[in-house]
């Protein structure tokens, strides 16, 4: 149990660390876009690559903010037959929820082995976004924000699958400690 528990304040460490620098990137996005917009009707001299930037951004932001969304028990789904089912048969309710994660875990690997190659790719050709000249941008940093994102959104889904083996039945899921 003291391993799990490791384990699952590590991760939960991770995940907030990729959280913070999600919501850093937001406030750099909207500096950028501020002044780019104040720079383009001010003095007729927008800031090159604002759109490369904020289009790559947002992408990024996403990936970087998805575990901690899990984690925190906000990710977006539809709650009104687990929440009925947990009531009335809680076993039933226990396998959805691992039914549940494991494919969430199943669908972040997918990912992560289908932009594994796209990184490597990137890297080796030096693949880049914008026109050059005017604005270049390297591609392998969003796929290693992706492949690192899909990788704590897997492991959190994981996490989320063993509290749900090792929680005790009967008892409720804050009470029993674990990912959540």
């Amino acid at each position: 149990m003291r391993a799990w528990t490791a384990f699952d304040r590590a991760l939960g460490a991770l995940v907030v660390t990729s959280n913070n620098i999600g919501s850093l990137l937001i406030f750099a996005m909207t500096i950028g876009v501020v002044a780019d917009v104040t720079g383009r009707y001010l003095f007729n001299s927008p800031i090159n690559g604002t759109h490369e930037m904020v289009t790559i951004g947002v992408v990024a932001i996403l990936y970087l903010q998805l575990s901690y969304t899990l984690r925190s028990g906000r990710m977006t789904r539809s709650d009104a037959i687990l929440t009925r089912l947990a009531t009335a048969s809680p076993a039933i309710s226990r396998l959805l929820n691992f039914t549940f994660n494991v494919a969430g875990a199943c669908l972040a690997a997918a990912i992560v082995y289908g932009a594994w190659p796209k990184l490597l790719g990137a890297w080796r050709e030096g693949f880049y976004v914008g026109v050059i000249g005017v604005f270049t941008f390297p591609e392998w940093p969003l796929y290693l924000i992706i492949l690192i994102g899909c990788t704590l959104t897997g492991l959190q889904f994981l996490a989320l699958t063993a509290a749900d083996l090792l929680r005790r039945p009967g008892v409720p899921e804050r009470a029993a400690g674990g990912a959540g």
